[in-house]
This record gives C-alpha cells, sequence and structure tokens, in this order.
C-alpha cells in the first residue's frame, strides 16, 4: 500500500513538474505581452504629451498591467546614479531573462534621450514590432510545447514509477 502511494507520488511529481514548464512559458508569454502593451503606451505618452523619460517611466510602472516589468524599476532606482541610457542598460541586463527582448531593449535604451520625439517614437515602433514577433512565437511555442510538457513529465513520472516498481 505504501509503495503504491510511493509510486503515485513520482507519477504526480512528473505531472506537475511538466505543469511548472507549461506555465513557464505562459509566463514568458504573458511578459512579453505586458512589454508590447509598455512599449504602445510609451509611444502614446511621448507623442502627445513628451513628458521627461523618468517621469514617463514612473508613471507606467505604476499601473499593475506593467509591474511585472521590473527592469522599469531598476531603472528609476539607478537614475540618481547614472544617465538614463546607463541606468536603462543596467536594469535590463539584471532583470531581462528573455534573451531576445533584452537586446530589443538595450538597443531601445540607446535611442531614448538621445534622439528627437520623432527619433524616441521611430525607435519605439521599432522595438514594438519586434517585441510584437517575439510574443507571437512564444505564444505559439506556450500552445504547441505547453501540452507537450506535461504529457511527457506524466509519462516521465509513470516511467521513473514503472522502474521502482
Amino acid at each position: 500500500m505504501i509503495k503504491l502511494l510511493g509510486l503515485l507520488l513520482v507519477v504526480g511529481t512528473g505531472g506537475m513538474l511538466g505543469l511548472q514548464k507549461a506555465k513557464q512559458l505562459q509566463n514568458q508569454a504573458a511578459w512579453l505581452a505586458a512589454l508590447e502593451g509598455f512599449l504602445r503606451s510609451m509611444q502614446t505618452e511621448i507623442r502627445y504629451l513628451a513628458p521627461p523619460l523618468e517621469q514617463l517611466l514612473s508613471q507606467l510602472y505604476a499601473q499593475p498591467a506593467y509591474q511585472s516589468l521590473t527592469f522599469l524599476s531598476g531603472t528609476a532606482s539607478y537614475l540618481g546614479q547614472m544617465p538614463f541610457g546607463q541606468a536603462w542598460s543596467r536594469a535590463v541586463r539584471e532583470a531581462c531573462s528573455h534573451r531576445e527582448a533584452k537586446q530589443v531593449l538595450l538597443q531601445l535604451g540607446g535611442e531614448l534621450g538621445n534622439s528627437d520625439i520623432d527619433g524616441q517614437l521611430a525607435a519605439i515602433g521599432l522595438a514594438e514590432e519586434r517585441i510584437h514577433m517575439l510574443l507571437e512565437s512564444a505564444r505559439q511555442q506556450s500552445r504547441e510545447k505547453g501540452k507537450l510538457c506535461t504529457a511527457m513529465g506524466t509519462l516521465l513520472g509513470t516511467l521513473a514509477a514503472i522502474l521502482l516498481a
């Protein structure tokens, strides 16, 4: 009886690990969606209000939809110590785990504050397009690989239980 419970726990653990990986894929897509929305909001704010970048980042980070973008608070905290571009780059390097999105954000940080409004809007628009492509890819991976991860976790848990039995 105890052995059977142990084997069921092994199968369940495998399934949970698969579900965890599937959730990780969903979270990555959600983070990219928040980033895309942030870039869109940033573009709109700059186009119509042209606030200082420090104020804009603080204002947008205060919105619940962008709380997952922790590089924004990191940028704000570094602004007293270094120029905007350096603060942005440092915060992105520390907080962004998505490799391709990190590259896009680092390139964008080099443009923000270093060009006129039209240049900044063009840079944000380009970054938004690239993030949108990454988002679509992440959503597709989540759909395709999410089910696979769940099934593989359960199957590997079952295999481990069979080998232990």
